[in-house]
């Protein structure tokens, strides 16, 4: 996926459809922030960088969000 580099402790990735992506994400209990809006990028979401454990779960989840 492409990105916008950090030097934060967060990412800015592209997911393509960030509000539904975000919605599937949610229903599997994982948090992101949509970053549309005001900083205009509707197909991104912004990710925290966590314990390698909640970095697993969220890449496991993520997988599947994109897939639909």
């Amino acid at each position: 996926l492409e990105f916008i580099p950090s030097f934060g402790n967060f990412l800015t990735i592209r997911v393509g459809k960030a509000q539904e992506v975000y919605k599937r994400l949610l229903r599997r209990g994982v948090i992101v922030r949509p970053v549309g809006g005001s900083y205009q990028l509707p197909e991104h979401l912004r990710v925290t960088i966590g314990l390698e454990s909640e970095n697993a779960r969220f890449l496991e989840a993520l997988e599947k969000a994109l897939a639909g």
